[in-house]
């Protein structure tokens, strides 16, 4: 797994991926959705802030600014877009977001999701390790890093200043 600090660092891979917020045991699923390009798509979740997000018969936005991490999942079937519609199906039914998309399946990706082997697969794929991890720094984790930083310099000026007396 890939543990990633940037949005550049990403790939632009086809790929499930759950967006979430939160820290430690507050941590929940905001949001799953599926692309063909992961990278182009978390920019614009996160940086451009143009995704609406279409649930049911209404679009609602999703504030990038709680998102705290992306996981995503890779898969070589992905490339066709039904296995990718059919597998955001069963990340649903898994990681339960608070925010789902994907009014209009496609009656083939429904006829994958039907497959009880197929969703076997998938919840095999979502239940392992993602293919990476992206943690997004809040402003308040660098505040705590600022602070941490401070202390660190603090003692060593301290020992500095000993050192010189002795």
């Amino acid at each position: 797994m890939r543990m990633l600090t940037s949005i550049s660092e990403l790939p632009n891979v086809p790929a499930v991926y759950a967006l979430y917020g939160g820290r430690g045991p507050g941590v929940y699923v905001a949001y799953v959705g599926i692309t063909d390009a992961l990278q182009r798509r978390i920019i614009q979740h996160l940086v451009a802030r143009d995704s609406s997000i279409t649930v049911g018969t209404s679009a609602v936005g999703l504030n990038p600014d709680y998102v705290t991490e992306v996981r995503w999942w890779e898969h070589p079937e992905f490339k066709e877009r039904s296995v990718l519609e059919a597998a955001e199906l069963v990340a649903f039914d898994m990681l339960d977001p608070a925010l789902r998309s994907r009014s209009n399946i496609r009656r083939q990706a429904r006829q994958l999701y039907a497959d009880e082997e197929f969703r076997q697969k998938m919840r095999s794929l979502l239940a392992g390790e993602p293919a990476g991890r992206l943690c997004i720094l809040t402003l308040q984790d660098a505040i705590e890093k600022i602070a941490e930083i401070e202390k660190r310099l603090q003692a060593l000026e301290k020992r500095l200043a000993e050192n010189r007396r002795l």
